[in-house]
C-alpha cells in the first residue's frame, strides 16, 4: 500500500531487502533513474542484486533543479511508454534529491502509480528525500509546486555512496541534519561540529528517524509535520532566487540560511549565535529583500494569503501558522546583516 512507510534499510542487509522485494514484486520491466553524476554507481549497484532483470533499462537526466520540471518528466512518461511500462513496472531511483522527488513523482503518476525504490547517494537525499512520501517538482522557478505524497515501496541507505561525495554536497545534507537537531534537541549542539570525518552510519539512522517519527504522525501535513518546514520558508525562497540568478546552491545551503532567519524571528539569540559559529550567515544586499519576500509569497505553505513560518519556542519545540510581514521581514534581515 502507497501510504505504509517504508522502514529504510542499511547497507548488506538493505541490498538482501531489495533482493528479496524484487524476487516477490517480479517486475515486467524495470527502469533505473539516475543523473549524470550518479550513472557511475549503476555497476557497483547492480553489482549485489542477483534478483534484477538484466534487461533493466537506464533513464538518465541532467543533474540540478532544472531538472524537477514538467519536461523532463513528460519525457520519462513518454519513454516508459515507449518501453512498453505498466502498472506493474518499477523505478529505482539512484541518486540525490533531484533523482528522488523527480522519479518518486514520476512513477506516482504514470498510469495513476507504479512501484518504485528510492536508493540515495547524498547526505541530503539520504536524511531528507528519500523518506517521508513527499515526491514533486518545480513550477515557474518555485520549488516543489507540484507533487503527490506517495511512499517509496523500498528505500535502501548505503552510506558507502558518501566515499566519494562532494564537500559542497557533504555540507548540503549537513544543513538538513542541524535542522532535525533543532527540532528534536537531540545531537545539539554537537551536530555544528560533526564533519564528514567523524559522520558515523548512527548519525544518518538517528536523523531518519526522527523525521520518520513526526511523518508516521501527519503523513499529510495537517499538523506536526509542518514543523520539518523549519527554515524552509526563506530557504525556498533563497534557493529560488539563487537558481533564477544562475547561481545556484545547494538545499541545504538554503535550507542553514533559513533557519538563521528562523531563528531571529523566534528570538532565539543564543541558538543563532552558535548556528553562526561554524554556519556563518550570508549577508542579504537590502535591494533584493522585495523579491526574497515575492518568492515567499509563492510559498506552498502560506494560508489565507500570509506567509506563514515555523519557529522555535525553544530547543526541540517548534510551533507553525505564524504570519510573519514585510516588516518583520525586514527587519529580521537587517539584524541578521548588521551581526555580521
Amino acid at each position: 500500500m502507497e501510504n505504509i512507510l517504508q522502514q529504510p534499510v542499511f547497507s548488506s542487509d538493505g541490498f538482501a531487502a531489495l533482493d528479496a522485494y524484487l524476487k516477490e514484486l517480479t517486475p515486467s520491466k524495470t527502469f533505473l533513474l539516475v543523473d549524470s553524476n550518479t550513472s557511475c554507481c549503476i555497476s557497483e549497484f547492480v553489482s549485489q542484486l542477483t534478483q534484477l532483470d538484466p534487461q533493466y533499462e537506464v533513464l538518465e537526466v541532467e543533474p540540478g533543479e532544472e531538472s524537477k520540471s514538467i519536461e523532463v518528466a513528460s519525457g520519462l512518461w513518454s519513454v516508459l511508454l515507449e518501453y512498453g511500462a505498466d502498472r506493474n513496472s518499477l523505478i529505482i531511483n539512484l541518486g540525490g534529491g533531484m533523482v528522488l522527488d523527480l522519479g518518486g513523482f514520476v512513477a506516482s503518476t504514470f498510469k495513476r502509480g507504479i512501484p518504485f525504490v528510492n536508493v540515495p547517494t547524498s547526505l541530503l537525499s539520504m536524511v531528507d528525500a528519500s523518506v517521508g512520501g513527499k515526491t514533486g517538482i518545480n513550477i515557474d522557478g518555485l520549488k516543489n509546486q507540484v507533487g503527490t505524497f506517495t511512499n517509496a515501496n523500498a528505500v535502501l541507505v548505503e552510506p558507502a555512496f558518501l566515499d566519494s561525495l562532494s564537500d559542497l554536497e557533504w555540507q548540503s545534507g549537513h544543513g538538513e541534519m542541524i535542522k532535525h537537531s533543532l527540532l528534536s534537541a537531540r545531537f545539539w549542539p554537537e551536530i555544528l561540529q560533526i564533519n564528514r570525518k567523524g559522520l558515523l552510519p548512527q548519525h544518518i539512522k538517528d536523523s531518519i528517524d526522527f523525521k520518520l517519527e513526526v511523518v508516521e504522525r501527519d503523513f499529510r501535513e495537517s499538523g506536526r509535520r509542518k514543523t520539518l518546514n523549519l527554515g524552509h520558508t526563506f530557504g525556498h525562497a533563497w534557493e529560488s532566487f539563487h537558481l533564477a540568478a544562475g547561481t545556484p546552491i545547494t538545499h541545504g545551503a538554503a535550507v542553514i540560511q533559513g533557519l538563521h532567519l528562523a531563528l531571529a524571528l523566534s528570538n532565539q539569540k543564543d541558538l543563532r549565535d552558535a548556528l553562526n559559529e561554524s554556519q556563518p550567515w550570508v549577508m542579504v544586499a537590502s535591494e533584493y529583500y522585495e523579491v526574497l519576500w515575492m518568492l515567499m509569497q509563492s510559498d506552498k505553505k502560506n494560508s489565507s494569503g500570509e506567509v506563514q513560518f515555523v519557529l522555535l519556542e525553544k530547543l526541540g519545540k517548534a510551533t507553525w501558522g505564524h504570519a510573519i510581514s514585510k516588516a518583520q521581514f525586514y527587519t529580521a534581515l537587517d539584524q541578521l546583516n548588521a551581526v555580521q
